[in-house]
């Protein structure tokens, strides 16, 4: 299966961009023929056309340095123009030097070219605007303003750009950037813009391998459609790994320059010297997680979080683009991730009906025991009560000693920190009785003829001799 997956590059062509530098040439010629004079002109000239990525979604933009600094010197070019436009000599307007037949001519003009020196004729100054385009529908179509804020040393370093404008929302998408170029990586793709961007004029997308794998060039086999991509404006693309969807580095070459690859260790490292960062924003996050749905096929589930990248950022030209897919094959995939092919089930599986019913038929059994049980114990206990109630000493007690709930009910509220309350002897006073009732256990207090009286401590009944049971309740007796 050749390497290169459908989709590998979706999450790097939205922040794809494409990057025209020019100079703002202002040149000052003195004329000293006679009466002094100044001519003043200003030109725009083109310094650099190819592509980049944004890494930040507040506008940090990479390319190559040769895309925004050129190896001609404008002010050559001013200084052609100046005199052919004022002198009326013709000098074709380009960077190279010229000479004049004319010897008092030929003089200015040689005194206007650079270096700057006392004798000469010309003060230029120069500007270089960067304009950044990015994949969007409807496209910008002034761009936006960039601050070329580090270049490297040669024209397949990177260089940085900041946008000036554009990126206030930070909502601007970005690649993933990778950590480093690994020695195993072989089948990438070059994403470019080699025109100005539009849903017309998509990002172009070369596939290539690295040759050996892991390093800086590519198979001699492909050196030639990948020079033609450069030689259209493409140096400064973005270099992706096929196989994590990654930046790891922007391609140069082309012209009969070698088609070479810069590592992402190098744009790292000019993102520092120049104090930026890269960074995702919240619309890759929503972004990301449309495509998990969108490329397994699950177009329903995908419609809605491509709807929501596009409330953050309406113009991002590939969630548009899915989207319009998604609905038209809305029927065709799977309605919800909840059809994808589930993991094996056991052979045997309960439903939750059946294990309701037997939950059911268990309490139903646990009480049907514990009820007879219980009515049981507690008609023992009261027969044993009631037999304990006939003996002499439980007579004399019950005629001097009423249960809970008849006299002792008019012995007044309970006392604080007691349950039940403590009882009074009929004929004792309004005093507490010097029996504090503990829960739990079971109380007694002397009767009038000097027997104790026992009572259960959960409902008041008096209790037969000796028991552990309380024959009415069924409470536990701690005599």
């Amino acid at each position: 299966m050749h390497p290169h997956p459908s989709g590998s590059t979706d999450r790097v062509l939205p922040g794809t961009v494409r990057v025209e530098a020019q100079a703002h040439v202002t040149i000052n010629l003195l004329d000293d023929r006679g009466v002094i004079q100044q001519v003043v002109r200003e030109y725009e000239t083109p310094v650099g056309i190819g592509s980049g990525f944004n890494v930040s979604p507040d506008g940090v933009v990479v390319t190559a340095t040769g895309v925004v600094q050129s190896g001609k010197d404008v002010s050559i070019y001013a200084a052609n123009r100046v005199f052919a436009e004022y002198f009326k000599v013709k000098i074709p307007a380009d960077f190279s030097r010229h000479k004049l037949k004319n010897p008092d001519l030929n003089g200015r003009l040689q005194a206007c070219y650079p270096p700057q020196r006392q004798n000469s004729n010309c003060i230029v100054t120069a500007v270089t605007k960067v304009t950044v385009f990015p994949y969007a529908d409807p496209p910008v179509p002034e761009g936006y303003p960039a601050d070329l804020v580090h270049t490297g040393t040669s024209p397949s370093a990177p260089a940085v750009l900041k946008l000036a404008k554009g990126g206030e929302d930070s909502t601007l998408p970005t690649v993933p950037l990778g950590t480093g170029l690994g020695s195993g990586i072989e089948s990438t793709d070059v994403v470019g813009l080699p025109v100005r961007p539009s849903a017309k004029t998509p990002p172009k997308v070369e596939t290539a391998h690295l040759d050996p794998p892991g390093g800086r060039t590519f198979k001699p086999a492909e050196r030639s459609k990948l020079s033609t991509f450069l030689s259209n404006d493409g140096d400064g693309a973005a270099v992706v790994d096929d196989g994590k969807s990654e930046v790891i580095g922007l391609v140069t070459g082309g012209g009969g320059a070698p088609e070479t690859l810069t590592p992402v260790e190098d744009i790292r490292a000019a993102l520092v010297a120049a104090n930026l960062t890269a960074r995702r924003g919240p619309v890759d996050v929503v972004y990301e997680t449309a495509l998990a749905s969108y490329h397994n096929k699950f177009y329903a589930n995908a419609i809605p979080v491509l709807e929501q990248v596009l409330r953050l950022r309406p113009d991002h030209a590939v969630a548009q683009d899915h989207l319009r897919f998604a609905r038209a094959n809305r029927a065709k995939g799977p309605s919800t991730q909840a059809n994808a092919p589930a993991a094996r089930k056991p052979a045997f599986v309960l439903s939750p009906l059946v294990l309701t019913a037997i939950g059911v038929v268990a309490v139903g059994v646990l009480i049907a025991i514990a009820v007879p049980l219980t009515l049981r114990r507690r008609r023992q206990a009261g027969e044993d009560g009631a037999e304990g109630d006939r003996t002499p000493e439980r007579m004399a007690a019950a005629a001097t000693w009423p249960p809970l709930g008849t006299q002792a009910m008019d012995a007044g509220p309970p006392a604080e920190g007691s349950f039940p309350a403590q009882r009074r002897a009929p004929g004792s006073g309004t005093g507490p009785s010097p029996v504090a009732v503990v829960p739990g256990s079971a109380a007694g207090v002397a009767g009038g003829n000097g027997t104790q009286v026992v009572f259960c401590t959960q409902c008041g009944m008096r209790l037969g001799k000796a028991h552990r049971f309380c024959g009415f309740c069924g409470h536990a007796v701690d005599q």
